[in-house]
């Protein structure tokens, strides 16, 4: 009889933890990860993130999410799993991957000619599925990034991108377009 009981409390608080776990689920609308080249105060990505949020009030979610210090393995996995809206990474590793065309091209939302440094070369998917190597803005420099220096991080060589394989492409630039302002 005890045992039952025992039984029955343990499964009634896990069915308790485990609805406080589903009420806590909720995943935002966009997420944001940042890949440092060295260290990233976590401190900055909650400000990047009330800077963001606030501009978008209570009509989407978006999180900011940092690795404290550079782990190519880990950006790797990062732009594979398709789950972050605008990556931040170092402007070398994004040149080491451009040729396998990872980023969105972002002409039709900035001035090329502001950003030079994103400038490069890349492959992009054609109307008709073949994949063409054009010239255009792929990343936006970090030091160039409004929300990124009102937060404290200023490191050079840093870019930020839209993955090709961003969940949601139009709020992805949405939201690039929010860190910008000043």
């Amino acid at each position: 009889m005890k045992r039952t009981k025992r039984l029955a409390a343990l499964l009634l608080i896990l069915s308790l933890f485990g609805a406080l776990l589903a009420g806590c689920g909720d995943e935002p609308d966009l997420t944001v990860f940042i890949m440092p080249k060295e260290y990233f105060n976590p401190d900055a990505a909650q400000k990047i993130e009330d800077k963001v949020q606030a501009g978008f009030g209570d009509t989407k979610t978006i999180a900011v999410n940092a690795s404290p210090m550079y782990n190519a393995q880990k950006l790797v996995v990062e732009i594979a799993a398709a789950g972050n809206g605008i990556i931040v990474m170092p402007k070398d590793a994004l040149q080491m991957m451009i040729d396998q065309g990872p980023a969105v091209q972002l002409d039709d939302t900035f001035k090329a000619e502001d950003y030079q440094e994103g400038v490069m070369e890349s492959l992009i998917e054609g109307e008709n599925g073949e994949l063409t190597k054009v010239k255009g803005l792929f990343a936006i420099p970090v030091e160039k990034i409004p929300a990124f220096k009102a937060a404290g991080y200023e490191e050079k060589d840093i870019v930020a991108i839209i993955p090709v394989n961003a969940p949601d492409r139009e709020l992805s630039k949405q939201v690039m377009k929010e860190l910008m302002k000043p």
